[in-house]
């Protein structure tokens, strides 16, 4: 059988697939991952030798060179939309997040340990789709419900 002949017996839901697979907020979703994981051992090693306190102050520190790239990408004020609105989310954003970072950090300094901690911190996209269902109206299928099913098992395997 030729090659053009097997392809167009594929279903159509697998270009759509393979296409989603390299598509760039794929790849970068997988870059997230891995600079969270990491983010997540180096943390670990930090707290055993700083306050998590001052974790948190050179994490923020850390931020500057992206800050500043930010600051001068020339897209930056192109996005469309309410400017006002969307720098108190952000502002919010970063109040959360460094809340959250804290938690965790001083999680990670009383003797958690970082194979337990990381991935039950890595839950927090639960409290993300119950927002998004809530407030969002958002709906998942069953396959993602069977998802947050196997995370939450995961976590629970992981941490026994």
């Amino acid at each position: 059988m030729s090659d053009a002949k097997s392809r167009s017996t594929l279903p159509a839901a697998e270009p759509r697939r393979a296409r989603a697979l390299t598509s760039s907020w794929m790849l970068l979703s997988i870059a997230t991952v891995l600079l969270w994981g990491a983010w997540g051992i180096q943390s670990k090693m930090i707290v055993d030798r700083i306050s998590p306190w001052m974790n948190q102050v050179l994490f923020s520190l850390g931020l500057v060179p992206l800050l500043l790239w930010v600051l001068f990408w020339k897209n930056l004020r192109t996005v469309p939309g309410s400017r006002n609105k969307g720098a108190v989310y952000g502002l919010a954003t970063g109040i959360l997040g460094g809340l959250g970072n804290i938690a965790f950090y001083v999680a990670l300094s009383s003797g958690g340990k970082a194979s337990v901690i990381v991935p039950i911190a890595g839950l927090a996209p639960l409290v993300t789709v119950v927002l998004a269902l809530l407030i969002l109206k958002e709906s998942l299928n069953r396959a993602q419900i069977a998802g947050l099913v196997l995370a939450l098992a995961s976590i629970y395997l992981l941490s026994v």
